[in-house]
């Protein structure tokens, strides 16, 4: 009664291994070379052929919802913890140094948490940081801690900034990005000696969201 399915256990296992084998090569050069990487290449690197990619990811989105799921969802409950912490400074700092680093290891990351990628799971997600991002700035503004003038959309392209600095030092100073990081943050203190006015008027948000399109 049970032969008519053994001949199907092992296709299974086959097919989940080939899963992961194509997850683990994609997860790597998403984070080296970002999402737009040949699917030719994830599948060489995969030690599988195109059409068995394509059965196990129908499409180049769909293997990126199911690699960066999890990685949006740990920035969003980053942004949430750092709303408990009590010292508004504190908590805005939390955040920006954590979702910087984060970016700055995974360019692949950084291009479907400030784009488009992915389906709806990730959409979702990644559209409860922004709310977040936005209380946690005004929170440190409100207590003194940022300077007035900083626009929520201004901390997102100081994170594209520094993992541009961070994709085009990766192999001669991998830890150089953070130097920016800490020039930055410095630069948001308010009423620091020498402050110097903004030059440009803030980002709206149809201008921040053609520049991250652009990007790709």
């Amino acid at each position: 009664m049970s032969s008519p399915e053994a001949p199907h256990r092992p296709l299974r296992v086959d097919a989940e291994r080939n899963r992961q084998r194509i997850l683990a090569a994609a997860a790597t050069l998403f984070a080296e070379r970002g999402v737009d990487v040949s699917i030719d290449d994830i599948a060489a690197a995969a030690g599988v052929g195109i059409g068995t990619l394509y059965r196990r990811f129908p499409d180049r989105e769909a293997l990126i919802e199911a690699l960066f799921e999890d990685k949006v969802a740990r920035i969003a409950k980053l942004a949430s913890d750092a709303l408990e912490i009590e010292d508004p400074r504190e908590a805005f700092l939390t955040f920006f140094r954590g979702a910087a680093r984060m970016q700055a290891e995974d360019r692949g990351l950084k291009e479907v948490l400030l784009g488009d990628r992915g389906h709806e799971r990730v959409a979702t997600i990644r559209n409860t940081i922004r709310p977040i991002a936005i209380q946690l700035v005004q929170r440190a503004q409100d207590a003194g801690a940022l300077r007035a003038d900083l626009d929520p959309f201004d901390v997102p392209m100081m994170q594209v900034a520094m993992s541009a600095v961070a994709d085009i030092t990766r192999d001669v100073a991998p830890a150089y990005w953070e130097r920016l990081l800490t020039i930055f943050l410095d630069g948001l203190a308010r009423d620091r000696a020498g402050t110097a006015p903004m030059t440009a008027p803030p980002l709206g948000v149809e201008q921040f969201t053609t520049a991250m399109s652009r990007r790709r």
